[in-house]
């Protein structure tokens, strides 16, 4: 509007310098008359213009006053619903910030729930491959052949382990449990001596041996895993074992003979040899070292005889005369001695004929009487002692004649067959075993042996130095 007013003034402004030049180069009178028509009809012309740019900007300022409400009713609906978004975009905001905290403790429960799941199914599958391991080598396997199948999908973890799995894992394990305290009797196919497939009744023992009883024989039997089956004993038993199984399983016997290896001990028993192979493999020297054995056990039972019987005599006579020493009733004292055919009742006899004597002559006396007693108490005491060094160098010498004769057979055979060697490795071996398991005893039997004596000697002395005392004190 006001650019429109402008233009009009300016045309008004132009209109006028024109008029003004054209009455210039006109006459006077003329001119003046044309000025004023001229303005008269600028003027009307400004007026009308005026009016119109007036009409014209009355209505554009009541269509611009009117678009002016409907934009400020707009701008008020629009601010309106802007705030309107705004809170609606603030509570958005706040739901996503709380829906992101939701999910990140989803995600981290998640997490834990899966470490724990993972937990779990390591665990379960730790315990089903050491029950499968246990269940493998168990002897209830050989009566119910296929029982682990149950453990598969636990141990190939091809899918997360259910409840049921679980309980049928622990059924399992308790069943196992169960049975390991039983004495089960039941009829199965097991292998035979023969190698052929036969059945017949077995006596399971808990879960360490099992036994088979056909046709009034009884043995023992094998498991073997890899084929969920038993098998008799390929080696040969122990009769006693064998024996003692027979009366058990007939019921005349409460006791059995139990490997808890399952057979492992059994079978090293039977491949252990006898006490006379092992003499005839210690060689000739295994002779003089047993010979000597038995004449140390002779003298050891003579020895063992006649020290019990003096001890125990020795204590009684020590008993029976303290009084009678003690009060002077030299009769009462020496019939205590000669009741008596110990070492203690000669000595203290001789004391008691010799008291008249000076206390000095006595001591001597007595002395000399107990030094004679001592002889009887340590016969063979020396022999035992010799025989208890000998035996140890006997197998030593044993030792030496059979290595000297495994490096005879390495020279002429070489070293390439283990048997060739193991005659000499027997007698080096054997040898001293043997008389290291002599000689040990030997030593400490002496030593019992020896103590019996001092406990003796020492009674003795002690009993003689009481008759000297009371005869000094006479």
């Amino acid at each position: 509007m006001r650019k429109e007013l402008t233009g009009i003034i300016s045309a008004l402004f132009l209109m006028m310098a024109v008029s003004v030049t054209a009455q210039e180069s006109q006459p006077a009178d003329i001119a003046q008359g044309q000025h004023q028509t001229a303005i008269e009809r600028a003027q009307e012309k400004a007026e009308a213009d005026a009016r119109k740019a007036r009409e014209e900007a009355a209505l554009k300022e009541a269509e611009i006053l009117s678009q002016q409400g409907q934009l400020e009713a707009e701008l008020k609906k629009l601010e309106a619903i802007k705030k309107e978004k705004d809170a609606a975009v603030a509570e958005l905001r706040t739901r996503c910030e709380r829906n992101e905290k939701t999910v990140d403790d989803l995600k981290k429960r998640s997490e834990e729930q899966k470490n724990e799941a993972d937990e779990v199914a390591g665990s379960a599958r730790g315990i089903a491959q050491d029950l499968g391991i246990a269940l493998s080598q168990s002897l209830v396997s050989g009566e119910k052949p296929g029982r682990k199948k149950v453990l598969e999908p636990l141990v190939s973890q091809t899918e997360f382990p259910s409840l049921e799995l679980i309980r049928s894992m622990g059924d399992l394990l308790f069943d196992e449990i169960s049975k390991n305290g039983t004495i089960h009797r039941t009829t199965v196919a097991y292998i035979d001596a023969a190698g052929k497939e036969t059945s017949g009744d077995i006596i399971r023992i808990g879960t360490f041996n099992a036994l088979w009883q056909k046709d009034g024989k009884t043995g023992y039997l094998e498991y073997i895993p890899a084929r969920e089956l038993f098998t008799q004993f390929s080696v040969q038993m122990p009769r006693a074992m064998l024996r003692e199984a027979t009366r058990f399983v007939s019921g005349k016997s409460p006791g059995l003979f139990v490997d808890p290896s399952a057979g492992g001990a059994f079978r090293q028993l039977s491949d252990m040899p006898t006490w006379w192979e092992e003499l005839k493999a210690g060689g000739a020297l295994m002779w003089p070292i047993c010979l000597l054995a038995l004449v140390a056990l002779i003298m050891a039972i003579e020895r063992f005889w006649v020290l019990s019987r003096e001890g125990k005599a020795t204590q009684e006579l020590a008993e029976q005369i303290t009084a009678a020493l003690q009060t002077r009733k030299w009769d009462q004292a020496l019939a205590y001695c000669r009741e008596s055919s110990t070492c203690l009742a000669k000595v203290l006899a001789t004391g008691i004929t010799h008291r008249q004597e000076q206390p000095e002559v006595l001591e001597s006396v007595l002395e000399e009487s107990i030094q004679g007693s001592l002889r009887p108490l340590e016969r063979n005491m020396g022999a035992l002692q010799i025989i208890a060094v000998v035996e140890p160098l006997l197998g030593l010498l044993g030792t030496v004649t059979g290595m000297i004769t495994t490096f005879q057979m390495l020279t002429i055979y070489g070293s390439g067959d283990p048997r060739i060697m193991s005659g000499g490795i027997s007698e080096a071996l054997v040898t001293t075993e043997y008389g290291l398991l002599i000689s040990i005893p030997i030593i400490l039997v002496h030593g019992w042996f020896q103590s019996r004596v001092d406990r003796i000697t020492s009674t003795m002395e002690e009993k003689s130095m009481m008759l000297v005392n009371v005869v000094k004190k006479a």
